[in-house]
């Protein structure tokens, strides 16, 4: 008999989907592609500061992300991209984790909150993987079935709902044991109480919502909830207990429209209490089975740790700036009214190609005389495009030598940013208009105010950076680095 296994990524999925419902999709996405990465690789350290590492190939990603540029309505050149200082940036992001460590921030309820829920999803999926991964085999049988139940379907739809239906019932089965073996016990009497608080945080919040909110905000958990609210036991089970602050954060996982809209009622306030005891009592388990000492489990959360501590050291280093007042906007435009211009903008046709040699290759037919749309037909990479618009927020560091090219002219060879490198192209300049001068109105003045608040947050960091860099020592290992050129690694780079 012939038998159809899931891959182990793909078979964690369907089992976590099936435990906890359709909202945690995203978070099940995001274990699969980290459960496919290998745990470590030899990898050489071109940076040091305190117990972080950053690798040569940390900082080839990165570098990669830092060349493309970022689209906006005031274009403004930013600094040459270089190995050294994108690296720099990368230890000053590890110091403000630090940092963020050292004042305490982990205790930040929402960063504890957040980290807690990731940390109970990775057990979660660590407990799947050991306990049924193996039991999730689909047999051919079980796929003849489904598609008798749809002649419609095609085998392969088939199969993907053989493989649901069997994570279900796995699913069920095995959470009933670790129910029965954790002694779960549901607190039924303090479901009322539940509805009540869940009517009055929908029904009057303490501080008005904006107009067509009709949900609760995760703020609320803050605000809205005493402490003896939020401490309420809805269930109890042998390594934890589950009180009203975690059901209402459940609830806040879930995107307002896709929320139960039954909780004015203690069955429906029940019904999401069952949904929400699986990840934390399979949590419960899964420490039972030791998998919360994984140490790639261990590492991944710690990774999460660092980065929300970085968001909130950069949320804590900028609130002193407060918006531009409309005199400063007004002055801040009248030093330079240039900044504000509208963007250049070319429209051109491209032949994308392999590599140098086909782009020189493409070049010379079109000098001699060929046509460039037959000679697009036969070499180009992307045909479907007829015309492009380019603009500076799109082409970074290539546009200057775009923008010297005239209507009907023929460039190249020329870099530019496809899929997710570098390739070479030819370009043939349709069109060319030149920035246009804005005169200041109301409408502009909105642009340039929120241009100067971004401008003068991005200062701060920056200034937090070189305080934190100055603050903890560090080490470059420059003799690794001398050899990163992002344009090289950019077109080395296959497109995914």
């Amino acid at each position: 008999m012939n038998r159809t296994c899931l891959p182990l990524a793909m078979s964690c999925v369907v089992l976590i989907v099936c435990l906890l419902g359709p909202h945690s999709i995203g978070a099940a996405e995001a274990l699969s592609v980290q459960a496919a990465s290998p745990d470590s690789q030899a990898l050489s350290v071109v940076g040091r500061i305190g117990d972080f590492t950053i690798s040569k190939e940390d900082l080839t990603r990165r570098l990669l992300q830092e060349l493309r540029p970022q689209e906006a309505e005031f274009y403004r050149p930013g600094e040459p991209v270089a190995a050294e200082t994108v690296l720099r940036k990368m230890l000053a992001e590890k110091a403000a984790s630090l940092e963020g460590r050292r004042l305490g921030y982990l205790d930040d309820e929402q960063i504890h909150t957040n980290v807690a829920q990731f940390e109970q999803q990775q057990l979660v999926r660590k407990l799947l993987e050991t306990e049924l991964n193996d039991k999730l085999v689909v047999e051919d049988s079980e796929i003849d079935r489904a598609m008798k139940d749809n002649p419609k379907a095609t085998r392969e739809q088939a199969k993907m709902v053989a493989q649901r239906t069997k994570a279900l019932r796995l699913m069920d089965e095995y959470y009933g044991q670790v129910t029965e073996r954790r002694k779960l016990r549901k607190m039924a009497e303090n479901l009322p109480k539940a509805t009540e608080i869940h009517q009055r945080l929908l029904t009057q919040p303490r501080e008005p919502r904006g107009p067509g909110e009709y949900w609760i905000r995760n703020s609320q958990l803050s605000t809205d909830l005493s402490e003896e609210e939020k401490k309420l036991t809805l269930a109890v089970y042998e390594g934890g207990e589950f009180t009203l602050k975690d059901w209402f954060q459940m609830l806040c996982n879930i995107a307002p429209p896709r929320r139960p809209k039954d909780l004015d009622k203690p069955e429906g306030v029940g019904r999401l209490l069952d949904l929400a005891l699986r990840a934390p009592v399979l949590a419960a388990e899964a420490r039972s089975h030791r998998h919360d000492k994984d140490l790639k489990l261990r590492r991944d959360v710690k990774t999460l740790e660092d980065q929300r501590l970085q968001y909130k050291m950069q949320e804590e280093k900028t609130k002193h700036v407060k918006e531009p007042a409309a005199e400063q906007v007004k002055e801040h435009f009248e030093k330079d009214p240039g900044r504000f211009a509208t963007n250049p903008v070319l429209k051109v046709d491209q032949i994308w190609c392999q590599d140098e040699e086909i782009a020189r290759k493409v070049k010379g037919m079109l000098d001699e005389g060929a046509d460039f749309q037959a000679v697009k037909s036969e070499h180009s990479l992307q045909k479907d495009i007829p015309l492009y618009s380019l603009s500076p927020g799109s082409e970074g560091l290539f546009w200057d030598d775009l923008w010297k090219g005239e209507p009907n002219q023929v460039l190249g060879p020329v870099m530019g940013f496809h899929g997710s490198g570098v390739k070479w192209r030819v370009v043939k300049v349709q069109e060319k208009t030149p920035a246009q001068t804005q005169a200041y109105s109301d409408q502009l003045a909105s642009s340039v105010k929120w241009t100067l608040f971004g401008e003068q947050r991005q200062q701060a960091l920056r200034d937090f950076e070189k305080e934190l860099l100055e603050k903890y020592p560090h080490e470059i290992y420059h003799d690794r680095i001398e050899d990163l050129d992002p344009l090289e690694i950019a077109l080395k780079q296959q497109d995914r």
